[in-house]
């Protein structure tokens, strides 16, 4: 992996860290502050797959991630006070939290981004290969 590609990781590592904190502070604040930085991380998220800003769209998405280890946290029990059974329920919520949040919520925001986005460009018109008939009447020397 070059310096590049680790630098890159790190910004992803450090948004995800960021967003969990406003998103664990959101959590204190209200229901009102979690939606509202919802709505803004998903909207980011949109706008980046609408213009096919990849680097943006990348760090939306740690974001996101971020966000759902604050739900995570948000809905944690401590685990000494917990029985066997209902500690397994929590790792269930927390991976289910997980996938919906890293996997299903971001594929959801480019399957709406692909509905909403113009149809591209047409191509330029491309010449037709000669067809059998053609060939077949063309001599060497053509």
């Amino acid at each position: 992996m070059s310096f590049k590609g680790v630098g890159w990781l790190l910004v992803l590592l450090f948004a995800a860290l960021v967003f969990f904190l406003a998103a664990t502070m959101a959590w204190i604040a209200g229901l009102g502050w979690v939606l509202g930085l919802l709505c803004a991380v998903w909207g980011v998220f949109l706008l980046a797959e609408l213009k096919r800003w990849v680097s943006l769209r990348d760090v939306a998405w740690a974001a996101n991630v971020g966000f759902g280890c604050s739900v995570i946290r948000w809905f944690d029990v401590p685990g000494e006070t917990a029985s066997g059974l209902m500690r397994l329920a929590l790792l269930g919520a927390a991976a289910l939290c997980l996938i919906f949040f890293a996997l299903l919520s971001p594929g959801l925001l480019g399957w709406i981004a692909s509905r909403l986005r113009p149809p591209p460009e047409p191509a330029l018109p491309v010449e037709q290969p000669a067809s059998p008939e053609a060939l077949r009447r063309w001599g060497p020397k053509d």
